[in-house]
């Protein structure tokens, strides 16, 4: 099947989506992460693309990245090639490393940018991985508000002086528009919400020492009553589609559901 060419921004800054093969963390370790962002600066350094935002999850990783006289699609061709090398090497691997060669959208202009930079930077909280934006090392957040610099990734200056010349008062106003409560989702289409639904789930299960199928057992009430709310809270899946993915009766999800509910929640089914 032909790839659909790529619809061309007038604004020329895009939303970029990389995704790991289906249930595989391409960005487990540390030093995987650390390793994707040395590659896009060795990268940058030879193209003419700035970076606005990032964050690297260990399935997947977002990007805000604005096109000069450089081309995206080639600039993120040699930084997945580059990855797929290093990955291979390292785990001893063969073939195919990402999803597909990346999933990109159109930013249409510096509010709509700041709306799909305030989504990335919230992906590590709404997946449960830390409790804070600035708790996450591999997001662009922490070089925002932390002043913690790789020496040519990200162009911050652009972003702050959106909100303001002075230079406290654009932090102070980037800090609120950042952690302002959003429902805003983009380019993570269900099946990539669904897939780091997913990893959410493998994590939690090996933390615990536990497998999928004994969430139904009695003494495990507390973890599968704690993974519904989770898969809910981060997926904002149906009773259905919950009960799907924790192998569960769709009626135990409901009660565990209806529990923790606010007055006037309907059910959603």
């Amino acid at each position: 099947m032909a790839r659909i060419p790529r619809k061309e921004c007038k604004s020329r800054y895009y939303h970029i989506l990389v995704e790991g093969r289906t249930d595989k963390d391409i960005f487990a370790d540390p030093s995987d992460k650390e390793k994707m962002l040395e590659i896009m600066e060795r990268v940058l350094e030879e193209s003419n693309v700035s970076v606005y935002a990032y964050c690297i999850m260990d399935n997947h990783a977002h990007f805000i990245v604005q096109e000069g006289e450089g081309d995206i699609s080639r600039f993120m061709k040699r930084i997945n090639g580059s990855y797929a090398v290093y990955y291979n090497r390292k785990y001893g691997e063969r073939g195919q490393v990402f999803y597909d060669r990346f999933k990109s959208e159109n930013i249409r202009d510096m509010e709509h940018l700041m709306r799909v930079m305030r989504f990335i930077h919230n992906n590590p909280v709404n997946s449960g991985s830390v409790p804070k934006q600035r708790d996450y090392p591999w997001s662009s957040y922490r070089q925002y508000v932390l002043s913690i610099q790789r020496s040519s990734l990200l162009k911050k200056e652009h972003i702050l002086v959106w909100f303001s010349r002075d230079q406290k008062v654009a932090m102070d106003k980037f800090v609120v528009f950042m952690q302002e409560k959003s429902n805003d989702i983009y380019l993570d289409l269900e099946e990539s919400i669904e897939k780091t639904v997913q990893g959410m789930i493998r994590k939690y299960l090996t933390k615990n020492h536990l497998q999928l199928e004994e969430l139904g057992y009695k003494e495990n009430v507390l973890h599968r009553d704690r993974l519904i709310q989770l898969v809910r809270e981060v997926g904002g899946f149906s009773i259905r589609k919950i009960a799907d993915l924790l192998q569960l009766n769709r009626g135990t999800v409901y009660n565990v559901l209806s529990r923790s509910n606010k007055p006037g929640e309907e059910r959603n089914d």
